[in-house]
């Protein structure tokens, strides 16, 4: 979905959502059907998000694909893929074959995961080496893009499927630490972050873009997005489902969320008013997770106000 002037707008498919609340099936014949709807809603992206134990989901990339079937014009993503928690040849042929799926629509999201016990604990599952997963990411994502070229693999023979996308994906990188807006800055199309305030965001994309342009890039070029949580109604009913939300979603109550991660709650107005802030910051691409059981009511109120967001 686009508001006047150059903003887009992704939804976030609640992969996570349907395995915390009943029937807690994670049903992803569901998640492919909700991103169905976004197209037909005018939706610019679908996004999915990405963890093993730590916060039971189906795997990202093969709901993706299922999407990328059932899907002709909107954008498919991951908000943020882990990476380094995988073998980077696998990666490589996994995104280019969603890719030629979807006809060049993927935008692989990825980051280095937070600092968090059960994220450790996952990557112990598969063999990874938490402590170094941000310098493994980078070796990676480099990796992938070799592979991703005509001549770029280490065999006589080209990686299978060729990309719909010369060169590979679109790569955008989640994070906003010191080392995240240099390598969002040198290295990748976009710029992820959860953004918990407006002020955040806009200092840290004025050190990404400083970045790029220290790199011989040019800051326009790389996308500005965000990863933003939001719930819409009576203010108090949204503030106890966000508050429900994040402790299902992260064992946290709201208030401590917030912290990390772009989350409001409120009247539509008071929503609207609070994506406009991004907007006005610089963001030109908003993701937006619903904190809600209910979100088939929370998608009906969304739709209703983003033609009023302007550039």
């Amino acid at each position: 979905m686009t508001s006047p002037g150059s903003v887009t707008f992704g939804l976030l498919l609640p992969s996570r959502e349907l395995a915390m609340y009943a029937p807690h099936d994670g049903d992803p014949r569901r998640l492919v059907d909700l991103a169905v709807q976004a197209e037909e809603l005018g939706f610019a992206a679908a996004w999915i998000g990405d963890s093993l134990l730590a916060k039971p989901r189906a795997e990202p990339l093969s709901v993706l694909a299922a999407v990328a079937a059932a899907t002709e014009r909107i954008d498919i993503g991951t908000a943020v893929l882990l990476a380094s928690m995988r073998n980077a040849t696998q990666l490589a042929q996994q995104a280019a074959t969603v890719d030629a799926l979807s006809g060049g629509r993927l935008i692989l999201g990825v980051g280095a995961g937070p600092p968090a016990p059960d994220v450790n604990a996952d990557f112990d599952l598969v063999g990874g080496d938490f402590d170094r997963r941000g310098t493994q990411l980078m070796q990676i994502v480099h990796d992938a893009r070799e592979l991703w070229q005509a001549d770029g693999t280490p065999t006589a023979q080209r990686l299978q499927p060729v990309c719909a996308t010369e060169g590979g994906p679109r790569l955008w990188l989640g994070g906003s630490g010191p080392r995240g807006l240099e390598r969002a800055g040198r290295h990748f199309d976009g710029w992820f972050p959860t953004a918990p305030s407006v002020d955040a965001f806009a200092e840290q994309l004025v050190t990404m873009r400083a970045h790029a342009a220290d790199a011989g890039r040019d800051p326009a070029s790389i996308t500005a997005a965000a990863y933003l949580t939001v719930n819409m109604g009576d203010p108090d009913t949204a503030a106890a489902e966000v508050d429900e939300h994040s402790k299902l979603y992260y064992g946290a109550p709201a208030e401590v969320v917030r912290r990390l991660l772009g989350t409001y709650s409120g009247t539509q107005t008071q929503v609207a008013a609070w994506l406009q802030g991004y907007i006005d910051a610089g963001c030109e691409h908003l993701s937006i997770r619903l904190a809600s059981l209910d979100v088939d009511t929370q998608l009906d109120r969304l739709v209703e106000l983003l033609p009023d967001l302007r550039t």
